[in-house]
């Protein structure tokens, strides 16, 4: 494989990402899987945006994901903690902890989050 199919293999350009909406309001997106089971049984990855005002409702999830945030600011409750957040923030998530996120700036707030185990995806 050359250097021009090896790029176009393992780098996604921002204008390339297809964002999807959620359940999860009107005002929140998630990516394609960036990182999945065809790279890796270890983990899987996608970007996840929303806009001022948006967020999530506290909910739990019975695998343990991370957030390396990117752009915007951002508060996450995790129990009955909470911490603001902004570009380069990383927040760990146990599995089957309550938690939610609202975007408390003016700006998208852009994460990764990193699922383990990996996600499937079901479409």
């Amino acid at each position: 494989m050359n250097d021009r199919n090896t790029a176009a293999a393992n780098v996604i350009a921002l204008d390339d990402i297809v964002w999807h909406r959620t359940d999860l309001g009107e005002k929140f997106w998630i990516s394609d899987e960036l990182v999945g089971a065809e790279y890796s049984a270890l983990f899987s990855a996608q970007l996840t945006k929303f806009g001022p005002g948006g967020g999530s409702s506290p909910h739990r999830h019975d695998y343990n994901h991370a957030f390396h945030f990117l752009a915007g600011t951002c508060r996450v409750q995790i129990g009955d903690q909470s911490w603001q957040t902004e570009p380069g923030s990383f927040v760990k998530v146990p599995a089957n902890q309550e938690h939610s996120l609202t975007n408390t700036g003016e700006q998208d707030v852009i994460f990764l989050a990193i699922y383990d185990p990996p996600q499937v995806a079901t479409d």
